[in-house]
C-alpha cells in the first residue's frame, strides 16, 4: 500500500474525529485555530519527498498530526498569554491600548452550581454575531466564545440564600469593521430563570425548552431572534422591544398564549390566534388554561411570527 494513501487516510480520520468531538462538545476548537496550522502542509509535503522507507514516512506523518493536535489543544499565540482564573481559560492581549484591533480569541466560562440555588437571573449584553443557547449543563452555566470582538467578562452575584445574578458582557469596541463573533451558552435546568438581554446587531437562537423560565426582557437592535419556549413553568412573560428585527417565537401547543403587538410597518403571522382587540391576539381558552405564555412585542419594520408546536 502506498504511504501517500495511508497518510491521507489518517488525515481524513483525524479531521472527521475532531469535527465529531466538536459537534458533541467532547473537544472544542475554533476553525480559526485550524487555519493557523496551515504551515504543517509544508511539513507533510516535505515528508512525502524524503528518500526514506514508507514506514518511516508514516511514523513522521503520525508524529506531525500528533503535534498539530497538541498545538490545537494548547492553542498558543505569540501575542497572548494564558490566564487561569475562575475556572476559565482566556487569552488576553498584552497591549492595553483600548483602540487596538483584537485578534481571533476564544474564551470559556463556567460556574459551579449550588444545590440551594432556586432562582437565577441572566443579564446578557450581546454584541454583533451569533448567540446560541445549546442545552443544559450540571454547572450553573457554561459559556464558550470565539471571535474578534474583544474579551468578555462574566461575574456572579449572590442575592440572598437561594438566588444568583449572572452578568455576561463584552468590552465595547469603537469604529470596528468585519466583526465576527459566536457565543454558545449552556444553563442549569434546575433554577427558575429570568433573562434580561440587550441584543445589538446579532442573531439570537434560543432553545429554552429544558428550562424553567419566568420572564424574558429583550431589547434588540437590528436583530434576528428565534426563540423556543417550553412548558416547565405555568406563567411565562416575554417582553421584546426591537428595531429592524425578525422575530420568531415557538410556544407549546399545550400552553395558551397571548400576543400583544405594538408594531410599525410589520408583518404578523399568528396562525391559530383569535383577534381580541386592536393589537391583542389569544389562543382559544386562554383564560381557562393552567399554563400561559404572554408575549408583548414592540417592534418597528419587523416580521413577527408566533407559532405552536
Amino acid at each position: 500500500m502506498k504511504s501517500g494513501n495511508i497518510f491521507w487516510g489518517l488525515l481524513l480520520i483525524v479531521l472527521g474525529a475532531l469535527i465529531f468531538m466538536r459537534n458533541f462538545d467532547i473537544f472544542f476548537f475554533s476553525w480559526g485555530s485550524i487555519l493557523r496550522l496551515w504551515p504543517l502542509l509544508f511539513v507533510f509535503w516535505g515528508i512525502s519527498v524524503l528518500p526514506v522507507k514508507s514506514g518511516v514516512k508514516i511514523l513522521l506523518s503520525v508524529a506531525t498530526i500528533a503535534l498539530g493536535l497538541i498545538l490545537l489543544a494548547t492553542n498558543p499565540h505569540g501575542g497572548f498569554f494564558w490566564n487561569n482564573n475562575w475556572n476559565r481559560h482566556i487569552r488576553i492581549d498584552r497591549d492595553d491600548d483600548r483602540d487596538k484591533d483584537y485578534e481571533w480569541d476564544e474564551q470559556q466560562f463556567k460556574e459551579a452550581f449550588n444545590e440551594s440555588t432556586e432562582m437565577a437571573t441572566l443579564n446578557l449584553t450581546a454584541a454583533a454575531g451569533s448567540y446560541s443557547f445549546n442545552g443544559t449543563t450540571d454547572e450553573l452555566f457554561e459559556f464558550r466564545t470565539e471571535g474578534n470582538v474583544g474579551p468578555y467578562t462574566a461575574t456572579v452575584d449572590d442575592v440572598g440564600e437561594n438566588e444568583v445574578v449572572i452578568h455576561f458582557s463584552r468590552k465595547h469596541i469603537r469604529g470596528r469593521d468585519n466583526l465576527r463573533n459566536s457565543v454558545w451558552m449552556y444553563l442549569n435546568e434546575t433554577p427558575l430563570w429570568t433573562m434580561n438581554i440587550d441584543v445589538g446587531a446579532a442573531e439570537l437562537e434560543m432553545d429554552l425548552t429544558p428550562f424553567r423560565i419566568e420572564r424574558i426582557d429583550m431589547d434588540g437592535g437590528a436583530s434576528d431572534i428565534v426563540m423556543k419556549i417550553g412548558d416547565r413553568h405555568d406563567l411565562i412573560q416575554i417582553n421584546i422591544d426591537a428595531g429592524a428585527a425578525g422575530i420568531n417565537i415557538k410556544v407549546p401547543e399545550a400552553s395558551a398564549c397571548e400576543v400583544k403587538t405594538h408594531t410599525v410597518l410589520s408583518g404578523r403571522n399568528l396562525e391559530g390566534f383569535n383577534k381580541i382587540s386592536n393589537g391583542i391576539y389569544q389562543t382559544p381558552n386562554f383564560s381557562d388554561s393552567a399554563n400561559q405564555v404572554i408575549i408583548d412585542i414592540e417592534a418597528a419594520v419587523s416580521g413577527v411570527t408566533v407559532e405552536r408546536y
